[in-house]
């Protein structure tokens, strides 16, 4: 009497292999969007409107075409073009950086400078 009884409830005589699969093609639309920007929006529409064919052909066209999230890198910054010392220059022996003719103290690191003709 009770198996007779339990016939009637929806979705208990099936396998349960068969309603894992079942669960597995109907959200199909949201695993494939997972890693895409507009999953919360196409998860959304695969659970209100999946059940009709046509809401789950949508939500799956829409995981299909829309792109992957870009990731943002900002532009590496190119290196300062060396340098090259004029005239009444010279470099620092700490840093290497030019300083000018008669400096006591290197203008990068604070370094003092070796005593020249001043």
């Amino acid at each position: 009497m009770m198996f007779l009884t339990l016939w009637f409830i929806p979705f208990l005589h099936f396998h349960p292999l068969f309603l894992l699969i079942s669960l597995f093609l109907y959200f199909l639309p949201a695993f494939l969007a997972r890693n895409k920007p507009d999953f919360t929006s196409i998860l959304i529409l695969n659970i209100l409107a999946g059940w009709t064919f046509i809401g789950w052909i949508i939500a799956l066209v829409w995981a299909l075409s829309s792109g992957r999230q870009q990731q943002v890198v900002a532009p590496a910054q190119s290196a300062p073009p060396p340098q090259t010392p004029t005239a009444g220059t010279f470099f620092c022996s700490a840093c290497g950086k030019p300083n000018a003719a008669g400096a006591r103290f290197c203008s990068s690191c604070g370094a003092v400078l070796p005593a020249t003709t001043r």
